[in-house]
């Protein structure tokens, strides 16, 4: 080919071309994300070289749980920032050695009291909060779990920060969970998940566990009111497979409306796909082998505390604890179970529902209001009358026309408000009077 103008300007072409591409290459290598930056783990006996003052923290990360605390989980190795100690009433902070911003963002594990600049983790620029973040927890109940949450530090890049851990609050929650603090380009985090489901029309949602999950608060949604709210170690989208067994939310009530379900998951996440809709939930079957013979299991989920054990119309009654989306203690429900000789058992639908999270259905009693003493009674044979526990109200009543297969609260709940729990019901014959026993708290 011979050399003309058109030919060299071919090849500027091609050089600046190639150039453009060495280019790209360059930046996306820059842009790349970088392994994480540790900031601090909290593993040691001491906080080194992180200054503290006052009482909450200690003189060192607490190994867990401390006492008189909720069960502590969702934190990384063997010890954590926990403030709790001596309980809510002390105060105190935590503040780290400067560091350079090197990564995009700056990620930790954040549990504990949701109260601005009282019960906080803050980011200190040039002695200024830029970032600040608390913890979820501001009503009774609650959970002292730790999960992600991150900070966008990008327009803090190349400077000098702290982290500031703070306990500034004294009543409920008055106390911070912090561990694992790191800098990233990967953003860590949870957000609120929500997914329609439809119409209900069938009697139960199917949802997979994992046990050892991360447990996540899920809630079930109606005309905007919260009608299911529990905690289940959901499995994550990408393991279906390990499921260890399946949990099954009772929509009964709710056919023909439509619903959807809320969760706190991490962000994007696609676990609440798993949810989908079955007519039934299977019997028992390949795990018979595994069960006792002569006592009373549930189907699924764990179960304890006997309760409301009557004779009415032909059937022994048999409620129970129970947590139906796991195989610990937890989302305290009123299980369900009849005979006609005390022998073979047949399960049935949940009784009573936690009305929250917050607010379960603990321990009590039932009677056979043979005279109608109550007014509850609507067709010819007599009511059934329960007392339980809601634990966020007090000790409540129901009552059901239907041997027990469905129940109505009375208006009136709650009939005792203390610090207690477990009513029993008895007839006082000498003063044709009701009486509830209470287990009751009172201080020393």
């Amino acid at each position: 080919m011979p050399l003309t103008e058109s030919a060299f300007k071919g090849n500027d072409v091609r050089i600046v071309l190639l150039s453009l591409v060495s280019y790209l290459v360059f930046v996306n290598q820059l842009l790349a994300a970088q392994p994480d930056l540790l900031v601090a783990d909290f593993e040691g006996e001491t906080y080194g070289e992180w200054q503290v003052t006052g009482e909450a923290f200690g003189t060192g990360p607490a190994a867990g749980t401390l006492p008189n605390q909720m069960h502590v989980e969702g934190f990384e190795g063997k010890r954590l920032v926990n403030s709790f100690l001596k309980g809510d009433r002390t105060t105190g902070t935590l503040t780290s050695p400067e560091f350079t911003v090197e990564r995009k963002y700056i990620s930790f594990l954040m549990g504990g009291g949701r109260h601005a600049t009282q019960t906080c983790i803050n980011l200190l620029h040039e002695g200024k909060i830029v970032r600040t973040s608390t913890g979820p927890n501001d009503q009774p109940g609650g959970s002292e779990r730790l999960d992600w949450d991150s900070w966008d530090v990008t327009d803090l890049a190349g400077k000098q920060v702290k982290i500031q851990i703070v306990d500034n609050a004294t009543g409920g929650w008055g106390h911070v969970n912090v561990d694992h603090i790191l800098q990233s380009d990967t953003r860590r985090g949870v957000s609120l998940i929500r997914r329609e489901l439809g119409v209900v029309s069938t009697d139960y949602f199917q949802l997979p566990v994992k046990n050892g999950a991360t447990k996540r608060g899920v809630k079930l949604i109606v005309e905007d009111q919260i009608v299911r709210d529990f905690e289940i170690e959901l499995c994550p989208a990408g393991s279906i497979g390990s499921a260890e067994f399946l949990s099954y939310a009772d929509v009964r009530a709710f056919r023909g409306k439509s619903i959807r379900v809320e969760a706190m998951l991490p962000v994007d996440s696609l676990d609440l796909n798993a949810i989908v809709p079955v007519e039934a939930i299977p019997a028992t079957g390949g795990d018979a082998q595994q069960r006792p013979a002569f006592h009373f299991t549930s189907r699924r989920g764990w179960l304890n505390d006997p309760n409301g054990l009557v004779y009415a119309q032909g059937e022994w009654h048999l409620f129970y604890q129970h947590n139906p989306y796991g195989w610990n203690w937890g989302n305290m429900h009123w299980g369900h179970a009849v005979s006609t000789d005390l022998l073979n058992w047949k399960e049935l639908p949940t009784a009573l529902f936690p009305r929250t999270w917050n607010d379960m259905a603990f321990s009590g009693s039932a009677v056979v209001d043979a005279r109608n003493t109550s007014g509850f009674q609507t067709g010819s044979d007599p009511a059934l009358v329960a007392a339980y526990t809601s634990t966020g109200r007090g000790e409540c009543i129901v009552f059901s026309n239907d041997r027990g297969r469905t129940w109505t609260e009375f208006e009136g709940n709650p009939v005792v408000k203390h610090q207690g729990r477990d009513p029993k019901l008895i007839w006082h014959a000498a003063t044709s009077k009701w009486v509830m026993a209470v287990y009751n708290e009172r201080p020393n």
